[in-house]
């Protein structure tokens, strides 16, 4: 969590021409969102959530910000530290894909539970920052302790 400054010395211009390179710092605000989720820093994730943000879940049913931060700061989920595998990012002027598979660890009502999913995660530059605007997560097929819905 001390990649809170992860953004603040991209100083990309907010005029950058089309086609002009990606802003740096895209690859250090997932690792701080990472950290945040596993750490419940709800003011880091308040900061690196876009108020536009979509969620689609598993399931198929879709939740915003609020919904998102409230999930996995729920008092009866705790999260262990994790690093996604196969990271795969994809890039274009102020846009940041980052495509992996998760397996998380930890425990829900005190029960432990393990998620493996595969994620996409949609980064824009805004405002001189990263943003996270659109996260969808699917489960990998024959995980059988998956939880995420």
């Amino acid at each position: 969590m001390a990649l809170l400054c992860l953004v603040s010395a991209c100083g990309a211009p907010a005029d950058r021409a089309p086609g002009a390179a990606t802003p740096e710092g895209y690859r250090e605000a997932a690792a701080a969102f990472d950290a945040a989720i596993a750490a419940k820093d709800k003011p880091t994730l308040q900061r690196l959530i876009a108020d536009d943000f979509l969620w689609v879940r598993g399931s198929g049913a879709t939740g915003d910000k609020a919904a998102f931060i409230a999930a996995l700061a729920a008092p009866s989920i705790r999260i262990e530290p994790f690093q996604p595998a196969a990271p795969r990012w994809i890039t274009s002027g102020d846009s940041a894909l980052l495509a992996a598979t998760n397996t998380l660890r930890g425990r829900a009502d005190g029960a432990p539970f393990v998620d493996r999913h595969r994620f996409a995660d949609h980064w824009l530059w805004r405002g001189g920052r990263w943003q996270l605007v659109y996260a969808q997560v699917t489960p990998v097929p024959g995980a059988s302790d998956d939880v995420a819905d």
